[in-house]
């Protein structure tokens, strides 16, 4: 059993972290004994699971949706993830146009005879 504190430096998280986990329903609240409250083995391995989501890129509203499903619920796991990854492609080619519209601006810049800047002309219209 260990507190929250305790709970916080085993897992290398910040105890408001912990906290805000359970503000938002991550994770369970558990019930005060003597003043304190206490945490398992099941709560370390919830929050494993919440930092390995998160590494992979998950956002908390997806992560949420994964801790209340089944083990043996793969359809559901896999269609949260398609959708992530759904996202993850559209933000890849938003940052592709975003990186070929700065690419010409600096080509522009570069290659110019006028006195006015490329860069701030194009921002300015």
């Amino acid at each position: 059993m260990l507190t929250i504190g305790k709970l916080a430096k085993q897992c290398h998280l910040n105890v408001e972290t912990i906290r805000y986990y359970q503000r938002i329903g991550l994770m369970r609240i558990p019930e005060t004994t003597a003043n304190y409250r206490y945490y398992n083995d099941q709560d370390i391995e919830t929050l494993s699971f919440i930092q390995k989501a998160k590494d992979a890129g998950l956002q908390l509203s997806e992560i949420q949706e994964l801790l209340h499903l089944e083990l043996d619920d793969r359809e559901k796991v896999r269609h949260v993830i398609e959708q992530r990854l759904e996202k993850i492609d559209q933000r890849i080619r938003e940052l592709q146009s975003l990186k070929v519209r700065l690419s010409t601006w600096i080509d522009e810049c570069k290659t110019t005879t006028d006195t006015c800047c490329p860069i701030l002309k194009a921002l300015k219209q």
